[in-house]
């Protein structure tokens, strides 16, 4: 209670400092929250880039990044891959979910763009396509699909994402490399045993001739 008037002026001057100093004490509270999950993503990025630097399969990339996705994100992935006539389908061959579409993945592919919720292509898409792009080729199309449905990506959050996606194609781009490579030494050393072969055979026949 305010007995005299002219302590209305302190109480205007202390009610003031009041309401400025928990305003600031809120928005420091939120920045540090802030802070929290933002280092939160960016561990889990480096360990998701750590274990993606190892991995030696496709099916290893798949099963690093439901994890990194769950954990940073909140969400489920599938991951679409290239495959004859320019067509995408699920790496690990399982059943569509119902959220996700393949046809978006498709036009993601194909467009080299991003589709689906949060983007200005399809955002009434249950789930967020990301195409994968490595430096030489593409390597397919990331499906994320949030377990909430107000799923909201600020302006770091998706530069997380766009790096993610990246480091994930540089992967796939590698393992793809290294299949290639570990095919051609199979065949030239089939072609090397053939030509031994051949050239056995080709001197026992020609003694006795």
């Amino acid at each position: 209670a305010v007995q005299d008037v002219q302590y209305l002026v302190t109480f205007a001057v202390m009610l003031t400092v009041a309401l400025v100093v928990g305003q600031l004490t809120a928005g420091l509270r939120f920045q540090a929250a802030d802070a929290r999950k933002r280092e939160h993503r960016m561990r889990a990025l480096y360990e998701m880039s750590r274990e993606l630097s190892s991995a030696l399969s496709v099916e290893q990339i798949i099963e690093i990044c439901g994890v990194f996705f769950k954990r940073g994100f909140n969400g489920s992935v599938a991951v679409f891959l290239p495959g004859r006539e320019g067509r995408v389908t699920l790496a690990d061959g399982a059943p569509l979910r119902p959220e996700i579409d393949e046809g978006i993945a498709q036009w993601s592919h194909d467009h080299g763009q991003s589709a689906g919720t949060g983007t200005d292509t399809l955002p009434s898409a249950q789930a967020l396509y990301i195409p994968l792009k490595a430096p030489s080729r593409k390597c397919g199309v990331l499906a994320i699909l949030p377990d909430s449905p107000s799923w909201e990506r600020p302006p770091d959050q998706q530069q997380l994402l766009d790096t993610s996606a990246t480091l994930i194609a540089i992967a796939l781009e590698r393992v793809h490399f290294v299949t290639l490579s570990r095919d051609a030494q199979v065949h030239m050393e089939s072609e090397r045993l053939r030509n031994s072969l051949l050239s056995a055979i080709s001197h026992d026949l020609r003694t006795p001739l």
